[in-house]
């Protein structure tokens, strides 16, 4: 494959009238086989469908400065030609703040999880994922949870176990500190609401609540500082 076309971004398919309930995503990859083979799978799904694929950071930050229809989700690659995708996750946020980034990756090491959530990204993904993880995890991104590898996320939670120095805690109460383990993890609001058995505009209080407490404006940042401050 040239370098022409290996930066060139690459349009699917002509919507269809049932595509304006599908929530549509850009691959951020610059393995042409992955993002044909991943976009093929996501289009056929009922909820969501890959409009556009690019094989460069820069290229597809080319795209979203002139697309009018902006993707609500982007699933990014780290290791990337030229910009990767860490150094393009901020441009991509700066141009469309709305639009979610997830991360879809082979690589799990700590610091550059962290470095993602801390730059907006909403998920973070291993390319081992299957093509119905990929599929759930874009939803729950758009419903406002953050999406984490099941793995990745135990990891986690093992190496931030440690107990958390008196006074450090920002007067968390115990129901808001589970909710936060919970959003970490990427269980998203319906489902920390059916898992505590509270109603969903209950858990948006509590995650207002523990915004204000973090002194944070968003769940990227409040999941970044809960696992720098080891809250959680």
């Amino acid at each position: 494959m040239d370098q022409g076309k290996s930066t060139a971004a690459m349009k699917s398919a002509d919507p269809s009238p049932d595509d304006a309930h599908r929530i549509p995503v850009w691959i951020v990859d610059n393995n042409k086989n992955f993002c044909v083979v991943l976009s093929e799978a996501l289009n056929r799904s009922k909820t969501v469908r890959c409009t556009r694929y690019s094989f460069s950071c820069r290229s597809a930050i080319q795209d979203l400065e002139q697309e009018r229809e902006r993707p609500e989700v982007i699933l990014l690659d780290i290791k990337m030609p030229e910009m990767s995708g860490l150094e393009a996750l901020p441009r991509f946020k700066k141009l469309s703040p709305q639009t979610k980034i997830v991360m879809l990756t082979s690589y799990d090491f700590d610091r550059d999880i962290q470095t993602a959530i801390e730059r907006g990204a909403s998920g973070y993904l291993l390319k081992s994922a299957t093509p119905a993880d990929v599929i759930r995890a874009i939803e729950t991104s758009r419903a406002g949870g953050a999406p984490i590898d099941p793995m990745i996320a135990k990891r986690m939670m093992n190496t931030f176990a440690t107990p958390v120095p008196p006074g450090s805690t920002h007067n968390l109460s115990p129901r808001e500190q589970e909710i936060l383990r919970c959003l970490a993890e990427g269980v998203g609001t319906q489902e920390v609401a059916k898992k505590f058995s509270i109603s969903e505009y209950t858990v948006e209080t509590h995650i207002r609540n523990i915004f204000e407490k973090l002194g944070v404006h968003n769940r990227h940042a409040m999941v970044a500082k809960a696992i720098r401050e080891r809250l959680i």
